[in-house]
């Protein structure tokens, strides 16, 4: 099962203005796929090795920066093992150009993918500390 930290309640703590936009896009999202518009959502670690972690059906899209909660459950819906925590650092989705057909069934084109490009949330720990060390030392001139 994967849910974004938006699921997970991880924002609850952010003013409800900041989670506006994000909130408007799910739903928006979420209305669009109320006719079985499904993706395929693909989670594709970002380090030496492209490893998928994970393929479902989606109705929604995460955003750059989100941090994705990847779980391993039993057939019967159990924990088989603890979560893990990937925050995204790129999303792509794959659009059909205009020069492809329609298909064979009649539907419209439209994205039927997106992939995700996660690392493991610690793995940004060194950026972040450097970041907020940048941050000090402006605020110091």
């Amino acid at each position: 099962m994967i849910s974004t930290a938006w699921d997970a309640g991880w924002f609850r703590s952010l003013p409800e203005f900041a989670l506006a936009p994000r909130r408007l896009r799910a739903l928006a999202f979420a209305d669009l796929n109320r006719a079985g518009r499904m993706i395929t959502l693909r989670v594709i670690r970002h380090d030496r090795n492209e490893q998928l972690l994970a393929e479902c059906q989606s109705d929604v899209i995460p955003a750059r920066g989100e941090v994705l909660q990847l779980d391993t459950t039993e057939s019967d819906g159990t924990m088989s093992r603890p979560s893990t925590m990937w925050r995204i650092v790129a999303v792509t989705m794959h659009v059909p150009s205009l020069h492809s057909s329609a298909p064979s069934d009649g539907r419209p084109l439209r994205v039927r993918m997106v992939e995700v490009s996660v690392l493991a949330d610690v793995s940004l720990l060194p950026a972040l500390h450097e970041a907020a060390e940048q941050v000090l030392a402006e605020s110091r001139m």
